[in-house]
């Protein structure tokens, strides 16, 4: 049987950032840190190591975050862990509200400039190359964008710091889901596309990804968009389509499907994989049969973004590059398939978190001068999946 895509689309008006939010506006919600945050400043003498309490950094760092939906279950988790990181760094963060459009980012930006900000987190791009491109006007610090044309035209600039990805590959993760399918032995399924069909990157690597790891026996009814009214119409008919085996989303499944999957009379029948956050919500919806398997990122990893604005600011941005060319590196994305795993996760990031406040710091020249690109290469993969269940 040819694979046959019955693509269910919602009108092309371009929603792409309101996953369960209406706002356009970009008012911002300020996190403040402690202004006693303290880090231990490290030199070698000889093969000891001594060190003396500072304030790091010692005047607090204002950094601008952008979300595409602050209400969205992984950039709560960010925002849960970057308080965490405060409670030690000496950082403060102003978030934007839901970013719509290429108006709403670039005054999301200029009103982190006017505010004071020293460095930007690129966690939600509209506008491509224009965004860094305006963060650097402002003169701010911008982390983020793993993506080859930025690093063709930022590369080697100064203001350019790089990314430590947070999951690899957004196509790697939409094969993941394709290839759970082909592994579950599934011919008839429900993929939901997120922003594919508006053009936005992410969501047509997954798809793309996704697509490309099955074949022609799987037949895929696919959603198109995000949470309003023609997106639940549609969801609403797919899951009425006879013979459905499991439902994939490329964004939030435990969010947006689980329960309209119990609605229509399908939990236990038709299974849900998804791409996702690991979090309290999604163990629960392991252990209650809600959720089967989970391609994670971990978002402990923007953390990096921090240590690396902070070493900037000091004036040792050069520290974490090599040949000259901005940091690009990324973790591992987690496979989870099993309640104990997604558990054992969870509980390291609501704890200390998998990369520690002073873990972080190690990796400025003003804490340890001694820092390379191995030195934060070597933190980052203590983050795999594997590392972390075998602590």
């Amino acid at each position: 049987m040819k694979k046959r895509l019955l693509a269910v689309l919602m009108g092309l008006v371009m929603t792409v950032a309101l996953v369960g939010c209406g706002s356009n506006n970009t008012e911002v919600n300020d996190t403040k840190a402690n202004n006693a945050s303290v880090g231990e400043k490290q030199t070698e003498t000889g093969d000891s190591v001594s060190t003396e309490t500072t304030t790091y950094p010692k005047e607090k760092v204002l950094i601008g975050v952008e979300l595409y939906d602050p209400t969205d279950s992984e950039t709560i988790a960010i925002q849960e862990y970057f308080a965490k990181l405060a409670k030690t760094y000496n950082v403060e963060f102003k978030y934007s509200e839901a970013i719509a459009d290429a108006d709403s980012e670039m005054k999301f930006i200029e009103d982190c400039a006017m505010a004071g900000c020293k460095g930007f987190i690129g966690y939600y791009n509209v506008t491509g190359l224009e965004q860094v491109q305006s963060v650097i006007d402002y003169g701010m610090y911008f982390y983020g964008m793993d993506e080859d044309e930025v690093y063709e035209e930022f590369g080697e600039n100064e203001n350019y710091l790089g990314i430590v990805s947070a999951g690899g590959d957004d196509y790697d993760a939409g094969k993941a889901l394709g290839e759970w399918v082909m592994e579950k032995g599934y011919t008839n399924v429900v993929y939901a596309n997120g922003g594919a069909d508006f053009g936005v990157d992410q969501f047509v690597k997954r798809q793309n990804g996704f697509m490309d790891a099955i074949d022609d026996s799987v037949e895929v009814t696919v959603v198109s968009g995000f949470p309003g009214d023609q997106f639940f119409a549609d969801q609403s008919s797919a899951l009425s389509k006879q013979g459905l085996q499991a439902v994939v989303a490329s964004f939030n499944g435990v969010d947006f499907w689980a329960q309209p999957i119990a609605s229509a009379g399908l939990a236990g029948t038709v299974e849900l994989a998804t791409i996702g956050s690991v979090n309290t919500t999604y163990v629960d919806a392991f252990e209650g049969g809600l959720c089967s398997f989970l391609v994670s990122k971990n978002v402990d990893t923007f953390g990096f973004g921090i240590a690396a604005i902070c070493n900037a600011v000091d004036g040792n941005a050069d520290a974490w590059r090599a040949d000259g060319k901005a940091l690009r590196m990324s973790t591992e994305f987690w496979k989870i398939a099993n309640a104990e795993d997604c558990k054992t996760l969870n509980d390291v990031m609501k704890s200390e978190g998998v990369y520690t406040a002073e873990q972080l710091m190690s990796l400025s020249v003003a804490v340890n001068e001694n820092v390379t690109v191995d030195t934060v290469k070597d933190l980052v993969a203590t983050g795999t999946m594997e590392a972390i269940l075998n602590r």
